[in-house]
């Protein structure tokens, strides 16, 4: 509690514990999100640690924040990658490293690759919070997870990859074509080709859910790994 006034925070008001993949960027990010609170910033190994009393909801918090993140740095294979966040739960101040282990395991799923979300809170996952606790071993060995990285091992393949996870954001062939400034024939042919790789029918419900899944799946791996140094 003390540490928490030396702070400037107020010892009274709940905080949220965030957990940021760029320390560098996070501090301005934070200001320009919540501009006039106060924030506070530490290095943790390779993981940005960031301590505010932010109001609002969690879906509120979140969604502006990935907005303003989108926004800075927009997902293209031509501007600067940006941060992806993990946001931990509004608790009291003793139980903020409660918040700090959420925030760090919904970083896990906030998209490295640039589509998707790049602002995750951990109260927002709800059943899906159990992904976290397989191992990124166990990831990198099933067989969609698998495919998916050789395809994306290649620089058509991996634009193919990010069309993909886009049309999984997107929801349509020709707002994934406007969000990427594509022509939508190009947007499908990727898709296409895609499909024929993976055995999908990505107008089936299922099949587009096992893509979806997939890509889920690979982004923890690829987010474990980097913010591991690997």
């Amino acid at each position: 509690m003390r540490a928490v006034r030396l702070l400037g925070l107020d010892d009274t008001r709940e905080l949220r514990v965030l957990a940021i993949s760029a320390p560098a960027g996070a501090r301005q990010l934070l200001a320009e999100a919540f501009p006039g609170q106060v924030i506070r910033a530490a290095t943790i190994g390779r993981v940005g640690a960031l301590l505010c009393q932010a109001t609002g909801d969690t879906k509120t918090l979140s969604d502006h924040l990935n907005d303003v993140t989108v926004r800075e740095f927009p997902a293209s294979p031509y501007s600067a990658q940006g941060p992806w966040i993990g946001i931990g739960a509004s608790v009291a101040v003793i139980d903020a490293p409660t918040s700090w282990s959420q925030a760090q395991r919904a970083l896990r799923f906030a998209s490295s690759t640039g589509f998707g979300r790049r602002v995750i809170a951990y109260e927002r996952l709800s059943l899906l919070e159990v992904l976290a606790d397989i191992p990124s071993e166990r990831v990198q060995e099933i067989d969609d997870v698998v495919r998916i990285g050789q395809i994306a091992s290649t620089a058509a393949g991996a634009a193919e990859v990010d069309t993909l996870e886009a049309l999984c954001q997107y929801g349509t062939l020709r707002r994934t074509a406007t969000e990427l400034h594509l022509h939508h024939s190009t947007v499908a042919a990727r898709i296409g080709h895609v499909e024929q790789v993976m055995g999908w029918d990505l107008d089936d419900p299922i099949d587009r859910f096992l893509a979806t899944f997939a890509l889920m799946l690979r982004r923890i791996s690829l987010s474990t790994t980097e913010l591991a140094g690997g």
